[in-house]
């Protein structure tokens, strides 16, 4: 029993780490309020939660910033990219869709099918900028095999993403709770994932 409550104890390190992920995602807020940089602001995040999981992040905001600045330009880049993208692919499905006919339909599943690579590479994307210095096309490349590599896993959190984005906007409980925790809980989880493939790519 003391050695669980102990400050080296399980309890104490889940706290901390607790703790430390609250920080991190009160981080991500503030960094990502000029909307522009929350792709950098990410990148952040995941450098920071990659090394949480090997308990390896040192101090919270001196790795964040650090990891925000030096990826601040790319991050700005990807997200513009990706937004960009997204919002095309969306648009698409829509246009076809509303031309509801057979010609229609079948360029709205085509592009349905591209929104789903989208999403499922996108899930890859800034853990890879957190990671590795790369290109833009390099880090876009190798998000896409990754996604269809680790297939079962990126769906996984393809669909937790969903859920808490649609939980966010539902209830006002998992609203609170995601505010104080979401996006650093996620990344986390994530990274737990992300370590082992990044380690055996």
């Amino acid at each position: 029993m003391t050695d669980i409550f102990g400050i080296d104890g399980r309890f104490f390190r889940f706290v901390t780490k607790v703790s430390n992920l609250i920080l991190l995602n009160i981080l991500w807020i503030i960094f990502s309020i000029p909307i522009i940089t929350v792709g950098a602001a990410t990148s952040a995040v995941y450098y920071v939660t990659i090394k949480m999981v090997k308990n390896e992040e040192g101090y919270i905001i001196k790795s964040f910033c650090s990891a925000f600045r030096e990826n601040l330009k790319q991050g700005i880049i990807l997200e513009l990219v990706l937004l960009t993208s997204g919002v095309i692919l969306v648009g698409d499905i829509r246009y076809f869709l509303f031309m509801s006919n057979t010609v229609g339909y079948i360029f709205a599943a085509i592009f349905s099918i591209g929104l789903t690579i989208y999403v499922l590479a996108l899930i890859y994307v800034f853990p890879l900028v957190a990671k590795y210095n790369n290109t833009l096309s390099g880090t876009l490349k190798n998000a896409v095999i990754m996604s269809f590599k680790h297939l079962p896993s990126s769906i996984s959190l393809a669909v937790l993403l969903i859920i808490m984005l649609y939980g966010f906007y539902i209830s006002v409980h998992l609203m609170i709770i995601f505010s104080v925790i979401g996006a650093a809980g996620y990344a986390y989880f994530g990274s737990i994932l992300f370590r082992s493939f990044f380690e055996n790519k």
